[in-house]
């Protein structure tokens, strides 16, 4: 009896062990991806912004 006392506890300890770490490598790979499309984001702002400088810089006087 204690043997599969022993095998049940060792077996639960597994999975909650290996849902533990699942959830953190899903994590960790959920903020790698974040921090990514932050980086675009980021990126693509930048862009936008230089080329409405440069539309803004290429307007003619009195063209409204």
């Amino acid at each position: 009896m204690s043997a599969l006392v022993a095998i049940a506890a060792a077996l639960a300890i597994g999975l909650f062990l290996g849902c533990v770490l699942t959830a953190t490598y899903a994590a960790a790979a959920m903020s790698r991806s974040q921090e990514r499309m932050q980086r675009k984001v980021r990126y693509w702002q930048a862009e936008a912004r230089q080329l409405a400088r440069q539309l803004k810089a290429r307007e003619l006087p009195g063209a409204e």
